[in-house]
């Protein structure tokens, strides 16, 4: 085997245990969303579920408990919902800020390193 099937075969293991990786979050996410959603959760409890999902929001599933858990809460913490929103925007869907008052955020991390 060359290094470049090395290679492939590496990258493929790593794409097979990262799929796994989801499925077992959404797997575990899914009743903990489901309970949040069920009840009046507190901002902090809402925004550490945000923080969570948002890792994994790049897997549709996951994007879906995501937004379940923001349209529940949009207007309980309507403030807190609209970060998230917008830091899902930023992470996943960089090219839906291009041509709104919001594209400067796409050159955040470059201002933070002057």
């Amino acid at each position: 085997m060359n290094q470049e099937e090395k290679l492939l075969q590496d990258v493929s293991v790593i794409a097979h245990r990262l799929k796994e990786l989801h499925n077992d979050a959404v797997i575990a996410y899914t009743p903990l969303v489901q309970e949040l959603c069920d009840k009046k959760a507190t901002q902090n409890e809402v925004e550490r579920m945000l923080d969570w999902l948002l890792m994994y929001a790049g897997d549709e599933r996951m994007l879906k408990l995501y937004k379940q858990v923001c349209r529940t809460y949009w207007k309980i913490y309507p403030e807190s919902i609209a970060f998230y929103i917008m830091e899902y925007r930023k992470e996943y869907d960089r090219e839906s800020l291009i041509g709104t008052e919001y594209e400067y955020l796409l050159h955040e991390d470059e201002m933070d390193k002057k």
